[in-house]
């Protein structure tokens, strides 16, 4: 299933087995730290819903489209903007 966390006004798309997996992802250092440095030029990542929520249709079609385009057999997470 594909999961969104907002951050600052965006979405972030990523896929995870269940909601509790989600949860993990989104909490882990590696996926903070990345979001981080994401938004290092941009006042860092101060409104952060770390929760979590299934993607909207839209956002799903979006996620897709880019993790076809994108996405490597090697990567182990594919973390995309889609709102």
């Amino acid at each position: 299933m594909i999961y969104v966390v907002d951050v600052n006004h965006m979405s972030f798309a990523f896929v995870a087995g269940s909601e509790g997996h989600a949860s993990e992802i989104a909490g882990s250092p590696g996926f903070v730290q990345a979001l981080d440095r994401f938004f290092l030029n941009r006042q860092g990542a101060r409104d952060w819903n770390r929760r979590p929520r299934a993607a909207t249709v839209q956002e799903l079609a979006l996620f897709n489209d880019m993790s076809s385009e994108f996405a490597e057999t090697t990567a182990d997470v594919l973390v995309a903007r889609v709102g």
